[in-house]
């Protein structure tokens, strides 16, 4: 007997908003949450070309509509985003989460007992909810965060580790799977390092560049990064026509890396080899635009976080 949502085998996502009433519930708030982050998207971004590429895109689109809950971060990232150019650095730190330590950046004047009380405040706030968490729902936080730490798929999806976590599913080691953490964590701290002073550039960067190395890899996985190319590449060498012509060579090689799971999932045919290969190829195309987006990224002045 299946008590709640979260009791379904791999009900992994979304389970926390399910409606028994209304069917389609999770489709109708986050296709209205899309259409709200639009809204902040369009205070901070000017150029009406690189807006289009979020609003008109028909991945983005696709996962709001079928009832996929990433377009909540797309919000809470561009909400956070234009609190902080409007220098609002308390709102925005409580709306990250807990990350007060951001107001400290904007205060000229911080004696040591202010930053002993706030490590103090949330410090303690941050363990007090870990024991209750832990004591009453436990199985609630394991499956709705930290499942997300410990997951090895095996199924189909765009990581180029999911063949090898295929072949030796039953023999990965804690270390193995220890190592897959280690590019993607270099990335996000190489990232923020180097262009912590142009905020969301920063955050593309280390957004695409966790996704890319990522162990699992799936089409919500994109909408994190793709929603941050409007502010990031507003100051960019590249003109229009070569952003278009990126986009769609990336979304071309993104469709054709679903013909093998059609084949593999749907018609029952052994075509893992061709899978694999069309992961490395989009892995690749992944990292060539990656590296093609800080090759071409210009200071920014549209979007600055003052530092000091």
């Amino acid at each position: 007997m299946i008590d709640t949502p979260k009791d379904i085998h791999l009900f992994w996502h979304t389970f926390n908003t399910k409606n028994v009433w209304i069917s389609s519930f999770e489709k109708i708030l986050f296709s209205f949450v899309d259409m709200l982050a639009c809204v902040f998207m369009q205070k901070l971004v000017k150029s009406t070309f690189l807006l289009n590429l979020w609003i008109f895109n028909p991945l983005t689109i696709q996962v709001s509509t079928r009832g996929s809950s990433d377009t909540i971060i797309v919000l809470l990232i561009y909400v956070i985003l234009y609190l902080l150019k409007k220098e609002s650095y308390v709102l925005a730190a409580l709306i990250y989460g807990f990350t007060s330590l951001q107001i400290l950046i904007s205060q000229k004047e911080c004696k040591i007992n202010d930053i002993l009380i706030y490590l103090g405040l949330i410090s303690g706030l941050f363990i007090a909810l870990l024991i209750f968490f832990h004591l009453i729902y436990e199985e609630f936080l394991y499956q709705t965060y930290l499942y997300h730490f410990t997951r090895i798929d095996n199924r189909h999806n765009f990581s180029t580790y999911f063949y090898q976590i295929y072949l030796s599913f039953e023999s990965i080691t804690r270390t193995q799977t220890t190592l897959t953490y280690l590019p993607k964590f270099l990335i996000v701290i190489l990232a923020g390092l180097k262009y912590y002073r142009d905020l969301p550039f920063a955050m593309l960067i280390q957004t695409l560049g966790f996704v890319v190395f990522n162990k699992v890899q799936t089409a919500q996985y994109f909408v994190c990064w793709i929603a941050l190319i409007p502010l990031a590449l507003q100051n960019t060498k590249m003109n229009n026509k070569e952003i278009l012509m990126l986009s769609v060579i990336w979304l071309i090689l993104e469709v054709q890396s679903n013909f093998g799971s059609y084949y593999l999932e749907i018609q029952g045919k052994d075509v893992f080899t061709m899978i694999f290969v069309q992961c490395v190829i989009f892995f690749l195309s992944n990292t060539y635009l990656m590296i093609k987006m800080i090759e071409n990224r210009k200071p920014s002045e549209i979007y600055k976080i003052k530092m000091d």
